[in-house]
């Protein structure tokens, strides 16, 4: 690590100590919209909700009872082949998934559809403007980081959905300076005046890091 990044480090240690955090820096906007969409009002009485490759988090983050979770985590289950029945989920989630994935994206999205209950519910967050995050060894198609998507294009994957219920991103032209700080990790502190939390709330939507899709079997 840099000098400058562990100062940057330290200094994030000192001006968040004794406050709330929320989410680290590269979520913490997606993750606020996310809660904001009325589609999640209901969802803590969603029946059975498909959490995959350990998207738990933000399963519960958008309301989802404990219990009503189901699963399917790579490489025992995989997107594009899911050992489930059609018409089975009220809701399936995929958080920073989408990238990582082996198989062309319009079939995950497909099989998506498939184990959707009629007007179930997807949700998708992944990367556009994102660091590579794979394997040093590019050849390595167990560990790859292989796709980046903009909004648009997740609204185009899933064109076949009786509904697109939102599409969205977040990012700023500062977010590669957060990064090389070593700070992209970090929670944010849930104080407005806070450098980070000034940064973690500022969107550009044309430089967007992260992105999302909420789509309607």
């Amino acid at each position: 690590m840099s000098l400058i990044g562990a100062f940057a480090r330290a200094a994030w240690k000192v001006s968040t100590t004794g406050f709330t955090k929320g989410e680290h820096f590269a979520r913490y906007n997606m993750y606020k919209s996310l809660q904001t969409e009325p589609i999640f009002a209901t969802s803590s009485s969603w029946r059975r909700v498909l959490s995959i490759s350990h998207s738990v988090g933000l399963c519960k983050t958008l309301g989802v009872r404990s219990e009503a979770i189901v699963q399917a985590n790579y490489p025992e289950q995989k997107i594009n082949a899911l050992r489930f029945d059609s018409n089975w989920f009220t809701a399936v989630v995929s958080d920073q998934v989408l990238e990582h994935i082996e198989c062309d994206p319009c079939e995950a999205v497909g099989e998506v559809y498939r184990v959707l209950e009629s007007g179930g519910i997807a949700v998708h967050t992944t990367c556009f403007m994102m660091p590579y995050h794979g394997s040093a060894d590019y050849s390595d198609l167990d560990n790859g980081d292989f796709w980046r998507f903009t909004p648009s294009g997740l609204a185009r994957l899933h064109k076949h959905y009786s509904e697109i219920i939102r599409v969205g991103g977040w990012g700023n032209t500062l977010v590669p300076l957060v990064n090389g700080l070593g700070l992209t990790w970090m929670p944010v502190p849930e104080a407005k005046w806070h450098p980070l939390n000034l940064l973690a709330r500022t969107n550009r939507t044309s430089y967007a890091h992260v992105v999302w899709v909420i789509a309607r079997k």
